[in-house]
């Protein structure tokens, strides 16, 4: 009888484990915040490949770029500040390089409000905050 219960147990506990996961979740790796898994890596700027091709088109280095990690219904996003961008709402991407569609429509220039509301600012992996 112990043997079932501790196997139910263990199974029931496995089972929550897996159900709590997010999508591309943010962990903090022993308690310390400054040592995050962002997107899968240790190191986005450079394990992110289009992260890092993105990042070889801004011009005028860390001082007037920035790259900043955000939580967006429960999802990482990772958005491309530069100075000499002529378009706030144009560079916003998934971990995967999927770029975030705030465009050309009407509902697509609501969700960017949304967006802008309800996004909430997690770190700073380059540069500075150009987009207040």
């Amino acid at each position: 009888m112990k043997t079932k219960i501790l196997l139910l147990l263990m199974i029931s506990t496995t089972v929550a484990s897996f159900l709590s996961c997010k999508r591309d979740t943010i962990t903090a790796l022993d308690n310390d915040p400054n040592t995050m898994i962002i997107c899968g890596t240790k190191d986005p700027l450079n394990e992110l490949k289009w992260l890092s091709n993105e990042m070889k088109h801004l011009d005028g280095g860390s001082g007037l770029n920035g790259i900043v990690l955000f939580e967006y219904k429960n999802n990482q996003v990772i958005e491309i500040q530069c100075s000499l961008c002529s378009s706030t709402n144009i560079h916003q991407y998934y971990c995967d390089g999927t770029k975030l569609d705030f465009i050309s429509t009407t509902e697509n220039v609501n969700r960017f409000k949304d967006y802008i509301a309800n996004r909430k600012k997690i770190k700073i992996l380059y540069g500075t905050e150009v987009w207040r």
